[in-house]
């Protein structure tokens, strides 16, 4: 990617909600702009953006504006969970992709309201169907560019860095136990061939 395109990707990235919600079908909103940038996606795919973002991405394309103007959500809504019917099956925490869902295995979970961002991934992924969408509370709109939307997208940069991570510590520990049993099968060796070098001797005396 060129220098030109990653800045036509990042003007892409801040017209978009930063809700990662996936139903544009990418992974996440910056997947969707690199798609937009490098290989003409179609423009209508943010859902949650709706009419207002996709004039928002034409005119980026036809750098007809370069200023990104505010875009808004009224009272979007976020989840929340029934707790009567929760299991805590942890799954909402999984998918939930700013760390809005907190709570352990086999207890009861809980949305950070100001946390969540309204994607609805977990709503789809819930076993026993205890989560739902409400209008938030504070009857905040979604607006973006903005603080709010700023802080979504660090929430997610860092769960990513978060599971990233992890993964790197799991496959560090499996090399370490590998390690651990070829040294271990090395020393049986190397115990095994002096104990036969023993036996072999006592045959010669």
């Amino acid at each position: 990617m060129t220098l030109k395109d990653k800045g036509l990707k990042n003007r892409l990235l801040e017209a978009l909600p930063q809700l990662q919600c996936k139903k544009c079908e990418y992974e996440d909103c910056e997947a969707y702009a690199e798609a937009i940038a490098n290989k003409n996606e179609s423009l209508n795919k943010c859902e949650p953006g709706s009419l207002q973002t996709e004039n928002q991405l034409v005119n980026i394309l036809q750098e007809s504006r370069q200023v990104i103007t505010v875009n808004e959500i009224k009272k979007f809504p976020i989840a929340e969970i029934k707790h009567e019917d929760c299991i805590g099956c942890t799954i909402c925490i999984k998918v939930c992709p700013v760390d809005a869902i907190i709570g352990a295995k086999h207890k009861i979970h809980f949305i950070i309201n100001d946390q969540c961002n309204g994607c609805e991934l977990c709503i789809s992924e819930c076993p026993v169907n205890c989560m739902e969408m409400i209008v938030n509370p504070s009857e905040e709109s979604w607006a973006w560019p903005s603080q709010k939307s700023y802080q979504s997208k660090n929430f997610y940069e860092n769960k990513k860095i978060r599971l990233n991570n992890q993964k790197k510590e799991k496959i560090q520990a499996r090399e370490r136990l590998a390690s651990s049993a070829k040294i271990k099968s090395y020393i049986k060796d190397a115990l095994l061939r002096e104990e036969n070098k023993r036996k072999q001797a006592k045959v010669y005396e």
